[in-house]
C-alpha cells in the first residue's frame, strides 16, 4: 500500500464510518490505483506507475490484469527480472490469455530466461496455432541458440499466410543457408529481393545464394553469370564473391564445387597460400602437416575477426574446459607455455594458474591482440616445433589447444613438448577425433587423429590424467567431436 495516498473522497474511494472506524474497499482502491498506474504510464512516469500499480496488486493480489499491468511496467522500466513474478502469477490464475504468454515469452527472454521463453512461446501456440507473433518469436529464439533446423520450421510457418515481410523471408533464407540448404536459401532470399527490390543487401543476398547454388554442380563462369544476373547495379567483387562462396562450399562439404572455386581464384592469384594449401585439402594432396605459409597468412588475414567468429559463431570454449580440468589437479604452475596462444583465449585461465606465462605463436596479427591483453610475460612468434626446438627452457605446464589439428605425424611434437617439461609436468591438448587411421588431412585443411595413435605416442613418457570427449566447435553449424587431454610427464 502507498502509505501517504489520501482519498479526495470516502464515498468516491469507497470507504463508509463504521463504529466509529475506516472500512477499506480493497476493490475500489485496486482499480484506483491501477488508474492512476496506467494514467502515469501514459504519461512516461515509469517509475512513479510502477508503484501505484505494485500498490494496486497488494490491494488485489489475484486480479490478473493488474498483475499484467504492473509485469509490463516493470519490463518497459528495465527490471526483468522482478517482471516475471506478476505475469507468471497472472497466467495462473488466467491461462488462456494469449498476450500474457506473449509477454511473459518476451520479458523472459530479455533476462536472460531463454527455456521459459521457449515455454511462454509454446504456450500461446497452443491457444492460438496461427499467431504469427508467437512462431516469429519462436523462430527468432531457436536461431540466437543456434538451433537452426528448428529456427528455419519456425520461419517457414512465419511465411506461409503469404503476406510475411521481406525481412522473415530474408531470416528463412539465412537459416536454410546456414544448414547448408542452398537451393531454399536461395528461394527464400529470392522472396525477400521480390517484396522489396529496393532493398539493396536483399537482391545482394539472393544474388550470392544464386551463386552458390549454381556453383555447386556448375562451372565458375556459369556462376558468375547466375550472380550478375541476380544483382544488377547491386553486384559485388566478384573475387570477394568467389571467397565467401569456397569457405560455405568448402565448409559444408561440397568438395568438387569448391574445389573449382579454388581453382578459379589460384588462376587469378597464384601465390595465395590459403587457397593452394585448401586446394590440395580438397583434392586429396597427401601433407604432414599445414606449411608455415599459409598458418601465418591465415590467421594474419583471420585475426581481426577471429575470437568473435570463434567464440559466438562456432560455440568454441576449449579454453574454459581445459582450465577446469586444471583446476581438478589443484597445483600451482610457475612456468606455463601456451603454444599457438592465438589472441590470448586461454590467456586470463593460465595466468590465474601460476606464476611466468610465454606465449607462442605464428601469426604476428594475432600475437599483437595476445599482446593487449597484457597477460603474458613474453609473447613470441614462431611455429611452434620451431620454438620447442630453439629453446631449452622447461615448463611445468605447456599447453596446445587447437594447435594439434595443423600436425598430422605428432611423434615430433610429442619427443619436443617431453624434453621442454619438467618431471610431473603437464601436457594439455585438444584434438579431433579421427579413426581407422593414426591421423587423416580433412577437406577442411586439419588433421583428425585416432586417439590409439595418441595413447601409443604418450606411452613411456606420459601418464593420463584426463581424456575427455567434447565438442571441440560447430562445423557446418553441427557438432565436431573432439578430445581434451591431460597428460603428466613420468
Amino acid at each position: 500500500m502507498l502509505a501517504s495516498f489520501t482519498p479526495p473522497s470516502t464515498i468516491e474511494n469507497g470507504l463508509a464510518p463504521v463504529a466509529g472506524c475506516v472500512v477499506v474497499d480493497d476493490t475500489r482502491l485496486a482499480l484506483e490505483r491501477r488508474r492512476t498506474g496506467l494514467s502515469l504510464w501514459e504519461s512516461g512516469h515509469l517509475a512513479e506507475a510502477a508503484e501505484a500499480l505494485s500498490a494496486a496488486a497488494e490491494f488485489a493480489p489475484d486480479d490478473a490484469g493488474i498483475l499484467r499491468d504492473l509485469g509490463s511496467v516493470l519490463w518497459a522500466t528495465g527490471r526483468h527480472e522482478e517482471a516475471l513474478q506478476p505475469l507468471a502469477r497472472a497466467l495462473e490464475i488466467d491461462p488462456r490469455h494469449l498476450q500474457g504468454w506473449l509477454t511473459l515469452a518476451s520479458v523472459a527472454h530479455a533476462a536472460g530466461r531463454k527455456l521459459s521463453a521457449e515455454h511462454a512461446f509454446l504456450a500461446a501456440l497452443d491457444l492460438a496455432p496461427d499467431c504469427v507473433d508467437a512462431v516469429t518469436g519462436l523462430a527468432f529464439l531457436y536461431f540466437e541458440a543456434k538451433r537452426y533446423a528448428e529456427a528455419a520450421k519456425q520461419f517457414e510457418a512465419a511465411v506461409a499466410p503469404g503476406s510475411a515481410s521481406p525481412h522473415l523471408w530474408a531470416c528463412l533464407g539465412q537459416t536454410r543457408q546456414l544448414l547448408g540448404e542452398f537451393a531454399g536459401a536461395r528461394a527464400a532470399f529470392e522472396a525477400a529481393a521480390r517484396a522489396a527490390p529496393q532493398e539493396a543487401s536483399f537482391v545482394q543476398k539472393h544474388a550470392r545464394a544464386r551463386f552458390i547454388e549454381t556453383a555447386i554442380s556448375a562451372p565458375v563462369d556459369a556462376a558468375i553469370e547466375a550472380y550478375r544476373e541476380a544483382a544488377g547495379n547491386a553486384a559485388d567483387d566478384i573475387e570477394a564473391v568467389c571467397r565467401d562462396a569456397f569457405q560455405c562450399l568448402a565448409g559444408f562439404g561440397h568438395v568438387a564445387g569448391a574445389a573449382r572455386l579454388a581453382e578459379a581464384l589460384l588462376a587469378r592469384a597464384p601465390d595465395d597460400p590459403i587457397i593452394a594449401y585448401h586446394l590440395d585439402a580438397l583434392t586429396g594432396v597427401q601433407r604432414e602437416r599445414a606449411p608455415d605459409a599459409y598458418l601465418a597468412a591465415c590467421f594474419d588475414k583471420y585475426a581481426a575477426k577471429f575470437e568473435r567468429h570463434l567464440v559466438e559463431t562456432l560455440g568454441y570454449d576449449i579454453p574454459a574446459q581445459c582450465n577446469a580440468l586444471l583446476l581438478q589437479t589443484g597445483r600451482r604452475f610457475e612456468n606455463i607455455l601456451d603454444l599457438g596462444c592465438g589472441t590470448g583465449l586461454a590467456a586470463p585461465h593460465l595466468a590465474a594458474l601460476g606464476g611466468a606465462l610465454t606465449g607462442v605463436d605464428i601469426s604476428a596479427g594475432m600475437l599483437e591482440r595476445a599482446r593487449a591483453r597484457r597477460r603474458y610475460h613474453r609473447l613470441f612468434q614462431a611455429e611452434a616445433t620451431a620454438h620447442l626446438s630453439s629453446h631449452e627452457e622447461t615448463h611445468d605446464l605447456i599447453v596446445a589447444l587447437d594447435v594439434l589439428i595443423y600436425f598430422g605425424d605428432l611423434a615430433t611434437v610429442f619427443d619436443l613438448v617431453s624434453s621442454r617439461l619438467a618431471p610431473g609436468g603437464i601436457f594439455a591438448f585438444s584434438y579431433e577425433f579421427g579413426s581407422g587411421r593414426d591421423y587423416s588431412f580433412l577437406t577442411t585443411g586439419r588433421f583428425a587423429h585416432d586417439p590409439d595413435y595418441i595413447e601409443r605416442l604418450s606411452r613411456g613418457r606420459f601418464d593420463y590424467l584426463a581424456d575427455v570427449v567434447t565438442t571441440v566447435r560447430l562445423e557446418a553449424n553441427a557438432p565436431l567431436e573432439g578430445r581434451l587431454v591431460l597428460l603428466q610427464r613420468v
